[in-house]
């Protein structure tokens, strides 16, 4: 290009830059102008003077949303980079290029724009290219962790802070392990996370669900649509576009602090996220739908789908960080010297229960970091009982906002009672018979005595059987377990099989059984419980149905998880397989399957009356393993 026609190229492109922001200024083109230009200069002063002029662009920076301004003079740095680095036949070399654009960034510019320049050249080249000198290269990582190490240090909000989040998240990869040793770790964790979950640029402490939720039509049919302005909007910001990689740089961060303070501020901000999103979900029209509730099939249902993707991103991101705590709590000898792990970890499952009306909808099976952190803080708590109790006192319904005895009306109450049963089942071996009496037999009791086919109802329900048996199981709740013995075993035969499915039937028999037989701490109260048990057993199996294979329960169809952080699909879950067994031919393998439980008297009994009722039927046997 000739003198004459940088000079016109030049001229056009700062008047464009000077003129005001208006509502028909399109961003996007004046990026693209603004990044080939200043890769064609040959001049240096030139080089510097649109430098200096983008950085200040009244084009650019009055706009509503200055990390979006940010986002562009970024862009504008890393596009002319990567177009300069590609012509190596210029009259200026890219070495005397990057000089003259990091000169452009003088004393009359603000700092933390000089990380957008620094981060905007780092971005265009690989972490081993041999295009960027390495001296080159060297300074400007140190020019970028001089300025965000400064701005984490003495202020961690604000669009200087977030501008410089948005330069190293973009850089980190490619800077060097020397530089990479330079940042302030926990000066970065103490801004990144109120960036990424609580500030207007992110998450907005999940505020965002209330502005869509504002014009969500209900209809009778129960379809449910989201309008589209809204989430379009969010999901243009910054912050949440590039969500993954803020993850990973938070989770980087974490790792490399450790420290006590650290962690109790990343915990800090992520209750704060997690219960202002529960809270505010809570509120909208689309939490009193069922997860198998039919959405309307115009071109908004992509809407809805993208909502619930905003949704599992921020389950995602929030889990990657808590992963990377859980790790230095299973590391840190200084954090379990103070005996904090035990609290930390408490910490950590109430956060996931306030994410967990998100958790329900995907298949968290399907997703290891969440399963890893759930069951580490898990194993974590239950090795300290006082703090297992602590727990699940915090988890219980809340007896003031929900009467006892009553099943909640509200879906996500149901689901944080479905949340606190499955985690109690872990957690019951560490509780007093007292806290059991007065906190976990009221709660469970609504879900076993009112059974109920409702998708929403059948998992607690389930749960609520299972947690009866963990607590059965406990030695140190003997007395109140033989108590309620009576009443649990009648429930199970009534439940089954409208209710309860086959296999939990199957597993609640042989449990029972185990739990009564010796020498189990039930069966010194009363010997007999098993002979009981196994002669309900048999009276049900003269009255049961021996026509028709019992039919399966199949859960309503989940929304398929999306693909973990890492960037894996997660695994499938696995078919449901259709039940071949009656009624009745169900009943003699629960029999068989408590055979192996039982003491060797019972046991010689038994089978003889366990063949006996084999031949009465002429049940045709087929061996099937209890999973």
């Amino acid at each position: 290009m000739t003198s004459t026609g940088s000079a016109h190229l030049l001229t056009a492109i700062l008047q464009s830059l000077q003129a005001p922001a208006g509502r028909n200024t399109n961003i996007r083109t004046i990026v693209n102008n603004t990044a080939v230009t200043l890769s064609r200069l040959t001049n240096p002063l030139n080089v510097s003077l649109l430098t200096t002029q983008s950085l200040a662009a009244p084009a650019i920076w009055n706009n509503p949303s200055p990390l979006s301004a940010s986002q562009a003079v970024f862009d504008i740095f890393r596009l002319s980079t990567q177009e300069r680095a590609r012509e190596s036949n210029r009259a200026l070399s890219l070495n005397e290029w990057i000089d003259a654009v990091v000169t452009g960034a003088d004393a009359r510019v603000p700092r933390w724009k000089h990380a957008l320049v620094s981060s905007g050249i780092l971005a265009a080249f690989e972490a081993d290219d041999a295009r960027l000198p390495f001296t080159t290269r060297t300074n400007l990582e140190a020019h970028l962790l001089e300025v965000v190490n400064f701005h984490f240090e003495f202020s961690t909000s604000g669009i200087e802070t977030h501008a410089c989040i948005l330069a190293i998240s973009n850089a980190y990869r490619l800077l060097s392990e020397d530089s990479r040793y330079m940042l302030n770790y926990p000066a970065l964790t103490g801004a990144l996370l109120p960036a990424m979950f609580l500030s207007p640029e992110g998450y907005q402490t999940g505020d965002f669900l209330r502005q869509i939720d504002r014009s969500v039509p209900i209809g009778q049919q129960k379809m449910a649509v989201v309008p589209s302005f809204s989430l379009k909007d969010f999901l243009t910001h910054p912050f949440v576009a590039n969500m993954g990689a803020l993850a990973k740089l938070a989770a980087t961060s974490m790792a490399s602090s450790g420290e006590t303070e650290t962690i109790n501020g990343a915990l800090s901000v992520l209750a704060t996220y997690s219960r202002s999103l529960v809270s505010i979900w809570r509120e909208t029209g689309l939490s009193t739908l069922p997860d198998d509730a039919t959405i309307s099939h115009d071109p908004l249902q992509t809407n809805t789908a993208q909502l619930w993707h905003v949704l599992k991103s921020s389950l995602f991101s929030a889990v990657v960080v808590l992963e990377s705590i859980v790790r230095i709590l299973l590391q840190s000898h200084q954090i379990a010297r103070n005996n904090e792990v035990h609290t930390f970890a408490s910490q950590i499952l109430c956060i996931l229960r306030d994410f967990y009306f998100i958790t329900h909808r995907t298949n968290p099976a399907a997703f290891g970091t969440y399963m890893f952190v759930y069951h580490a803080c898990v194993d974590i708590v239950m090795s300290n009982p006082a703090q297992a109790e602590s727990l699940a006192a915090q988890l219980a319904p809340i007896q003031d906002q929900i009467p006892a005895g009553t099943i909640p009306a509200h879906p996500t109450d149901i689901l944080r009672d479905l949340y606190f049963l499955n985690t109690l089942e872990y957690l019951v071996i560490s509780c007093s018979p007292r806290f059991c009496t007065t906190i976990v037999s009221p709660s469970l009791t609504p879900y076993l005595t009112s059974p109920s086919i409702t998708p929403i109802l059948r998992e607690p329900f389930e749960s609520a059987h299972s947690l009866m048996l963990a607590m059965i199981g406990c030695p140190q709740l003997v007395e109140s377990s033989y108590k309620i013995l009576p009443g649990y075993i009648e429930s199970v035969f009534a439940a089954y099989p409208l209710f309860l499915s086959t296999r939990q039937f199957r597993l609640a028999m042989a449990s029972l059984i185990k739990f009564t037989s010796p020498p189990t701490a039930l069966s010194g109260i009363q010997r007999d419980l098993p002979d009981i048990i196994l002669e309900m057993l048999c009276a049900r199996i003269e009255a049961a149905d021996s026509r028709y294979p019992v039919k399966a329960y199949k859960p309503p169809t989940s929304v398929p998880a999306d693909a973990t952080p890492d960037g894996s699909a997660p695994a499938a879950a696995e078919p449901q397989a259709e039940e071949e067994f009656t009624e009745r031919d169900v009943c003699i393998l629960s029999m068989l399957d408590s055979l192996p439980f039982m003491e060797e008297a019972a046991l010689e009994r038994w089978l003889d009356i366990a063949a006996g009722q084999y031949a009465m039927h002429k049940w045709v046997f087929k061996f099937e393993v209890l999973a």
